[in-house]
């Protein structure tokens, strides 16, 4: 058996490393004396999914605060049953993103989520109960390497966690590479990894005593959890593509961007995405440039701009057709491609959701399903994504949630009769301040989101004077709200942070205490959301949910059977806040998701 140590501020960590089946009897009396362990993987990579085409868990690792046990899985059987038995003997575990090692686990281990889930603690999500600013909002932040050195031991966090690159770098790769092609036994890794459950466990220790009390009153620490194992099931579902459609996609997006770079590349230059180039092709023509980047150690001046902003800017066809090369690229490797590339041996791809993730809670997409970035009210996009044969695509979003939730707080009286009683909430803003009903739209949506005069001008294309006029007539149609942001901004400024109705401490920044109705109203925005995934949990939805995009759920309803799940969905999604009923509306297309889109167009 290898013995590694380290120490965190002094305390030591005794780490063993099992190389032979012999060791293992060591570990497996270990784990009989302990009901408790930081658990965490080191895998060939991230994409879980694709154990068909090579991913594996490598190295498993279990520990207290001071004693750590890696395990290579890699080596056979015997270390596999020996994690197994440990996993299950266990009756808590404690992981920091823990939803992936569940994934990798089931995946490999074949231990289904379901059975692990329930006993498992996310420190990831303890953190961001405890605050949930990143590092460049002057938080904490929520990755283990960052949390690691704000709680622990800034030290150890960047000689331990910083190591991959400088161990990527001795191996003669990159860090997404390193994962797989790192010596089993290789020190440094080991010790990397056997640091790892000890993190977890320090963390767990120390955030769970510090979570707000009304976060704990309220049950916010099980509710997330709850929330996560869900979000877990709708990533291992996975989403189906029309690889068809996609790589037509890519074949017009590939034509579209050569032929823009062929324009490029008649004002002389070869490659439009530099910068360079560019630079020198406009200046040839007599272009005066003066927007510069940001200073770097390379170009403490800064270089001059190539922005799609410096281009949109310049009256002349070579800026138009880098603009669109730039485009056709960008939308093929961003969508289609990603799409492609991430897809499993059944032509799903799975999407990472991180079900706690914003300053104010709501929950982000990446990974092969980038699903926030993708057109409004366009299903370009949308048509790759197919319920399952036989099934229709359904959408259930609720209507008007953030201001529903505004009015039912506010308890303005002019806006909580407009919704009581179906009146236009956008015509009425704009009747007040004499403007069309898109810009009074635009204004009520700004007050929600945090956003002033300047961005009205910018999104409505008005000037400053109409800009001012509207915001100012909202304020006096609606008294209620500036009254219920001006208590929240005193709260803030005297607390520093404004607490949601769900008992969630949103930390506001110092001179931007305005931002706290904003926070209070994307918070329990997101609550509402999240309470609906649970519920629908509850009911047996979770085979047919596919997606969480912001205030709408993606399902894949059997064709015979939608019309009836979609009115139950609605029913169980709709929630009253303060006696004010935030509905749920239903669509129901054909079988990709952008038909509903094309669906709703045609109704109108």
């Amino acid at each position: 058996m290898l013995r590694l140590s380290y120490k965190i501020k002094g305390s030591p960590v005794d780490i063993r490393v099992v190389e032979a089946e012999a060791d293992l009897r060591a570990f497996e009396d270990w784990i009989s004396r302990h009901q408790i362990a930081g658990f965490d993987t080191e895998t060939t990579g991230l994409n879980w999914w694709d154990s068909d085409r090579g991913f594996r868990i490598r190295l498993a690792q279990f520990g207290n605060g001071s004693e750590t046990w890696v395990i290579p899985v890699e080596l056979g059987h015997a270390f596999e049953d020996a994690v197994r038995t440990a996993l299950r003997r266990l009756r808590w575990l404690v992981a920091h993103n823990g939803t992936f090692d569940l994934h990798a686990v089931e995946a490999c281990l074949h231990i289904p989520m379901e059975e692990l889930a329930p006993k498992t603690w996310d420190t990831s999500l303890l953190a961001h109960l405890v605050d949930p600013r990143g590092v460049k909002e002057f938080g904490p932040g929520l990755k283990l390497e960052e949390l690691v050195r704000f709680y622990l031991d800034q030290k150890a966090a960047d000689e331990v966690k910083g190591s991959m690159t400088a161990i990527a770098k001795r191996y003669k790769t990159t860090k997404d590479k390193i994962w797989a092609l790192v010596d089993l036994f290789d020190e440094e890794y080991l010790l990397y990894a056997g640091m790892d459950p000890a993190w977890a466990y320090r963390l767990f220790q120390l955030l769970y005593k510090i979570v707000p009390w009304r976060s704990k009153e309220r049950g916010l620490i099980g509710w997330e959890h709850r929330l996560a194992h869900v979000t877990a099931k709708m990533e291992r579902t996975g989403y189906l593509i029309d690889v068809g459609y996609a790589e037509m996609r890519c074949a017009e997006l590939s034509a579209e961007q050569e032929k823009w770079e062929t324009v490029a590349k008649s004002f002389g230059v070869e490659n439009p995405n530099s910068g360079q180039q560019l630079v020198e092709a406009f200046e040839a023509l007599g272009v005066k440039l003066t927007k510069r980047t940001k200073p770097s150690k390379n170009h403490p001046n800064g270089q001059l701009a190539m922005d799609d902003d410096v281009l949109s800017g310049l009256n002349h066809p070579m800026a138009d057709a880098v603009i669109k090369s730039r485009k056709a690229g960008k939308w093929r490797k961003t969508w289609f491609e990603r799409a492609l590339n991430g897809r499993d041996s059944e032509d799903r791809v799975h999407a990472s959701i991180n079900s706690l993730q914003a300053r104010t809670s709501r929950m982000s997409i990446s990974g092969s399903i980038p699903a926030q970035t993708f057109p409004s009210g366009d299903g370009y996009v949308r048509h790759t994504f197919l319920a399952e044969e036989g099934h229709v695509t359904a959408t259930v979003d609720f209507a008007n949630m953030e201001l529903r939730y505004l009015a039912a707080f506010s308890r303005d009286p002019t806006m909580l009769r407009a919704f009581l009683n179906g009146e236009d909430l956008h015509q009425i803003t704009a009747d007040a301040a004499g403007v069309i009903r898109k810009v009074g739209k635009m204004a009520n949506f700004l007050t929600v989101f945090g956003g002033g005069w300047a961005a009205l001008m910018e999104q409505a294309n008005v000037d400053e004077e109409t800009a001012r006029r509207v915001l100012q007539a909202f304020n006096e149609t609606y008294p209620g709200v500036g009254a219920f942001g001006k208590s929240l901004a005193e709260e803030a400024k005297r607390t520093g942070y404004v607490w949601t109705a769900t008992g969630r401490r949103l930390p506001v920044d110092p001179g931007k205490w305005f931002r706290a109705l904003n926070y209070f109203i994307q918070g329990g925005s997101r609550d509402v959301t999240a309470r609906a995934i649970l519920k629908l949990s509850e009911a047996g939805f979770d085979d047919f949910m596919r997606l969480p995009i912001h205030d709408e759920l993606i399902f894949s309803f059997p064709e015979k059977e939608a019309c009836e799940m979609a009115r139950e969905a609605v029913r169980i999604m709709q929630f009253p806040v303060q006696g004010l009923l935030i509905p749920a509306d239903a669509e129901i297309g054909r079988r990709s998701w952008g038909s509903v889109l094309e669906l709703e167009e045609s109704k109108h």
